[in-house]
């Protein structure tokens, strides 16, 4: 049995306690570092915003790629024949 507030464990070896811990908290960090990342980012387009308002377009940093124009077909050349008539 595992409980995460008062992180009793049961029937669980210390070096197995200690492991859960780790990578719970290794967790918590990653998810605490994007959203850190993200609310910097997002200061830095206010603020920039501010200074050039025409020079940085609002921006979505909520992981959606923005949209892309639709592809096109290129023709390919034919290629010269690499042969050599002797």
């Amino acid at each position: 049995m595992l409980e995460t507030e008062d992180m009793v464990q049961h029937d669980l070896p210390p070096e197995l306690v200690r492991r859960l811990q780790v990578e719970e908290l290794w967790a918590r960090r990653l998810v605490l570092a994007e959203w850190m990342n993200a609310e910097r980012l997002n200061a830095y387009y206010r603020h920039h915003a501010e200074m050039r308002p025409a020079a940085f377009p609002s921006v979505d940093v909520t992981g959606k790629e923005p949209a892309r124009p639709a592809a096109s077909i290129v023709p390919i050349k034919p290629m010269k024949s690499l042969a050599t008539g002797s």
